[in-house]
C-alpha cells in the first residue's frame, strides 16, 4: 500500500523534495514509514529525525494530521492507504513588542 510522506525544512532540504509516496506492508505502522524514508534518504536523514535512538524533540510527526504523541499507540498506530505522514520542525517563537 502506498502513504504519503510529507516534510518541511531541513528534512525536505536532505530528501531533495517535500512529499514521497511511501510503499509499505499493509499492517504497516508509522514508524516504519519513517525507516522506509530514512532508507531512502540515508544517513543525514537519519541524523535529521532519531536523536539518541527516539524521534527527535525537535520534531512533530502527524498521522492525518494528527499530533502522533495524542495517539494511544503513538509511533506503533498503524496506516492505512493513501494515509498521511508528516515531520514538522518544532517552531518557537513568542511575542515582539514595539515601543
Amino acid at each position: 500500500m502506498f502513504v504519503r510522506f510529507k516534510c518541511f525544512g531541513p528534512l525536505r532540504r536532505a530528501l531533495g523534495t517535500a512529499e514521497l509516496q511511501v510503499e509499505v506492508p499493509e499492517s504497516a505502522t508509522v514508524e516504519q514509514v519513517i525507516q522506509e524514508v530514512i532508507t531512502r534518504g540515508g544517513p543525514e536523514v537519519q541524523q535529521l529525525i532519531y536523536e539518541d535512538n527516539r524521534i527527535s524533540g525537535n520534531l512533530i510527526v502527524m498521522l492525518n494530521k494528527n499530533d502522533i504523541d495524542r495517539l494511544p499507540d503513538g509511533l506503533n498506530t498503524q496506516v492505512s492507504e493513501n494515509d498521511e505522514v508528516v515531520i514538522l520542525p518544532h517552531v518557537q517563537g513568542g511575542w515582539v513588542v514595539s515601543q
